[in-house]
């Protein structure tokens, strides 16, 4: 069963779930006696829409125990606006609904609009959206005519910025931004700031942690085993992005029996690019994985494992 990850450069118009589908049936082709493997288990570490390009990192086996880590990296995109129209997905895709007036919008005023989308904030999300109301996503009941209205969230961006001039109505922007942001709804309160309206014509998602979009492969130059098998990379790429701990052979040992590991005893402590509170990796000669800082009544914090892949996964 293969195990690690694959960087994908998704196209326009195929949808993030047939990426994972296309990997899977590679997966489960017969055997030369007709019976069918077994899959390996398959995901994505963040979802694209649609109407997007950009990185998608694929897990496989194992390695899909680190999904949850994997999107909380900070993700970086490049957006088109359109300037003047809203629309009811926030995107080039549906019907407008406002328009406002695009010549009042200086390149001073929309700079100061951006800077005051950085930082902590609440979003409310897009109608059209794969978030699940009662177990049904939120684009089926907003496309069956259903009235909804989704709660804001917090949402976390450190940069937004404009990388082109305002020309005819349209603009580029860079963002990085955390887990659950979206660029759509992002755009759609711009645009509010502003007065105008807007939407997204393009969005393209050019990283997420220390993976870059130039590193990925269009989907169809994945066409069976023997090129999934080169271009498959190993785990410890990805929890090398966080903060870690290089486990001594006795804390190893622990952690892999699920046992707890004083932290001043557990090894020698390396710097990541994530936030610590995303989680902090360990990491030995047989194992990678994540743990938490568990505070002891009475005594010092120790480490708790959890999300563990151990080498003999790695290798096979």
């Amino acid at each position: 069963m293969p195990n690690g990850f694959l960087l994908i450069d998704k196209p326009v118009e195929l949808r993030s779930a047939e990426c994972v589908a296309h990997v899977k049936r590679m997966l489960g082709k017969k055997s030369k006696q007709g019976k069918k493997n077994e899959l390996s288990r398959v995901g994505h570490a963040g979802t694209l829409d649609s109407t997007a390009s950009g990185l998608l990192v694929l897990l496989l086996g194992s390695a899909t125990r680190l999904s949850d880590y994997v999107m909380k990296l900070p993700k970086t995109y490049e957006a088109t606006m359109r300037l003047g129209a809203a629309t009811d997905t926030c995107d080039a895709s549906g019907h407008v609904i406002f328009r406002g007036d695009v010549e009042s919008v200086s390149e001073q005023a929309f700079d100061r609009v951006l800077r005051s989308f950085w930082g902590m904030r609440m979003q409310r999300p897009p109608e059209i959206s794969a978030l699940k109301i009662g177990g049904k996503p939120s684009h089926e009941i907003a496309r069956e005519g259903q009235e909804i209205s989704l709660a804001s969230r917090s949402v976390f961006m450190s940069s937004v910025r404009r990388c082109s001039p305002i020309s005819c109505g349209s603009v580029r922007i860079a963002v990085v931004c955390g887990k659950g942001t979206y660029i759509r709804a992002l755009v759609r309160d711009i645009g509010e700031a502003l007065g105008c309206g807007a939407h997204v014509e393009e969005l393209r998602r050019l990283s997420t942690g220390p993976f870059n979009v130039c590193e990925a492969y269009a989907p169809e130059a994945i066409a069976n085993m023997s090129e999934l098998s080169e271009k498959l990379r190993s785990p410890r790429e990805i929890v090398s992005a966080f903060h870690r701990i290089i486990l001594t052979e006795d804390a190893e040992r622990r952690l892999m029996n699920g046992l707890c590991v004083p932290l001043a005893d557990a090894g020698r402590y390396v710097s990541g690019s994530g936030e610590l509170r995303h989680g902090l990796c360990v990491e030995g000669v047989n194992m990678i994985g994540f743990a938490d800082i568990n505070a002891v009544e009475g005594g010092a914090p120790v480490l708790k494992p959890r999300a563990n892949i151990f080498m003999g996964e790695l290798m096979s």
